[in-house]
Parts: C-alpha cells; sequence; structure tokens
C-alpha cells in the first residue's frame, strides 16, 4: 500500500464528528474531537515516530477507543510510538514495552504480558 493510501486509511479510522460539517472550528467540537483532529493531522504527515504525552487527557471513552485504534494500526505497519503518560489503563491498552521511571529515573521495564496495571503500581512504588 503506498504511504499516501496508508495516511488516508489511518485519520480516517479516527471517525471525526463535527456536527457543523468540515467547515466546523476546532475550538467549538469536544475535546475528544480535538484531540482526533490533532492526531489525525500528525497522521497525514505519514510520520514514522510519534511522541505523545498525556494524549487521552480530558478524551471521552468512545473518542479514546478510536485514538487506540488508530495508533495499535500506525505501529503494526512500523511506526515507532512513544507516550508519556500517568494513566496506567493507557500503558495497558498501547504499550509493547514499558518503563517506569520515578523523578527522572527508571525503576522498572516491562514488556509484553508484564505490563499490568498491578505491576505499574507496584514499579512506581504505590
Amino acid at each position: 500500500m503506498a504511504a499516501r493510501d496508508r495516511r488516508r486509511w489511518r485519520s480516517a479510522t479516527l471517525n471525526i464528528r463535527a456536527t457543523g460539517g468540515a467547515g466546523q472550528l476546532l475550538a467549538s467540537l469536544s475535546g475528544g474531537q480535538q484531540q482526533k483532529v490533532l492526531l489525525a493531522r500528525w497522521l497525514e504527515c505519514g510520520s514514522s515516530l510519534l511522541a505523545l504525552v498525556e494524549p487521552m487527557r480530558g478524551v471521552d471513552v468512545g473518542a479514546r477507543a478510536d485514538i487506540y485504534t488508530a495508533l495499535r494500526r500506525m505501529a503494526a505497519d512500523g511506526a515507532a510510538i512513544v507516550v508519556a503518560t500517568s494513566d496506567y489503563e493507557e500503558v495497558v491498552q498501547l504499550a509493547g514495552r514499558a518503563v517506569v521511571m520515578i523523578r527522572g529515573r527508571v525503576t522498572r521495564e516491562l514488556a509484553g504480558g508484564q505490563i499490568t496495571t498491578e505491576s505499574l503500581m507496584d514499579a512506581a512504588g504505590g
């Protein structure tokens, strides 16, 4: 599949819902829809690396599912995705590898099935 086709396919999976049509102002969309629009813009660039900081903050459950799906597909296509988050469930849903840090120091590295809410809480000291 050509890179251009992959980009179009990825952003289409985000199910962006604008009641005012394509010309609707970004600020008038819900937080989840705004986040999906911003992610779609980056996906359209066709980057092979995406760095996200607290990407699901303020995002509703439905928008979260769409974003998770798009990120998983992007990773399956070979992109590297780095997520910095304090949301354990987000790490469990997205990560193939997790590095837990406290005050700038790595306390534990987890991979695959080791990545659970419990193991993340344990590594974070709580």
